[in-house]
């Protein structure tokens, strides 16, 4: 209850949610970044960015917090972290600091053109369970030795960062990331107990991908099933195999989510956005977004002015 009542504060007398973009504030000729959670969320008040707030972020980020317990906020919802832990937030998403006691945290953020150096990203052939927020939950508690591993990769990381432009600097700097990502992907996966058919999970992801090119122009199964070359049947077997929900049901929850995220990130009118995600009657936008959240866009952005 706390929880909510503080994040309902962090928001208000605040008109929009800021975009964040990435700030490269050592001038290094690569996007990556690696600073510890006092000096970031300094440097973010002396910007006159409040930190404690919701703002959204185009990059990826990686907490890495080694001792200190509390909340972080992601995309409306909150998640408990304890010491020895991490948290994985995607490109674009909606996120918030909250007021922590004594949280140590070693803070990594790099942008999509960064990562897919590394083999990873959204369009590579490598997936990452890590920033597919669909599927996980973004945070894993590590174990004494996990934690051991991570942190030695991540004082590597520091120490390169920490040079100016050596030999292979960007080089060593992509590959120990790409090192801290496969030991944070088995780690996760230890500690879960999903396990997907590759050809469904494959598939899936494909779906994803089209959503994100698509979704505000088409919202209709069949498109999707043809884009895949499959029936709307089978993708219809495949998300209730993956997400355990329909087809229509994860399109129409991914658009919610993407109107939300309009509705706090953006001076549009709720009329323009609804036009942008494919609505031409303001009517039937409104209908849409009341069958899900129980509320009225107008009355779901005035919660973050």
């Amino acid at each position: 209850m706390f929880a909510k009542i503080y994040f309902h504060l962090l928001i208000m007398k605040k008109q929009y949610i800021p975009e964040i973009s990435f700030q490269n504030r050592q001038r290094k000729a690569f996007e990556f970044e690696i600073i510890s959670a006092d000096e970031l969320l300094h440097n973010n008040a002396q910007r006159g960015h409040n930190s404690y707030r919701p703002n959204r972020i185009a990059f990826y980020a990686i907490l890495f917090i080694q001792e200190g317990q509390g909340e972080h906020f992601i995309d409306f919802k909150q998640y408990q972290f304890n010491s020895e832990s991490m948290i994985f937030i995607a490109k674009d998403q909606v996120h918030a600091f909250a007021k922590q006691v004594n949280m140590k945290a070693q803070i990594l953020l790099f942008t999509e053109s960064f990562l897919l150096k590394t083999g990873f990203g959204r369009q590579s052939p490598l997936q990452l369970s890590l920033f597919q927020y669909h599927l996980y939950p973004p945070l894993i508690q590590l174990s004494a030795d996990h934690f051991k591993s991570i942190a030695t990769v991540v004082d590597r990381l520091k120490y390169e960062y920490s040079l100016s432009q050596d030999f292979a600097t960007e080089e060593i700097i992509v590959a120990s990331l790409k090192i801290l990502l496969y030991l944070s992907e088995r780690f996760g996966k230890a500690r879960s107990n999903q396990k997907f058919q590759p050809y469904y999970l494959e598939e899936f992801n494909t779906f994803q991908h089209l959503l994100q090119k698509n979704l505000f122009q088409n919202r209709s199964v069949q498109f999707y099933a043809d884009q895949l070359s499959i029936s709307a049947k089978t993708l219809n077997r495949i998300t209730q195999e993956i997400i355990q929900k329909p087809s229509k049901a994860y399109i129409d929850e991914m658009l919610i989510l993407e109107i939300k995220r309009f509705l706090m990130n953006t001076a549009l009118s709720i009329k323009e956005i609804g036009y942008k995600v494919g609505f031409n009657d303001p009517t039937n936008f409104v209908k849409f977004f009341k069958k899900y959240t129980k509320t009225t866009p107008a009355s779901f952005r005035k919660q973050f002015q």
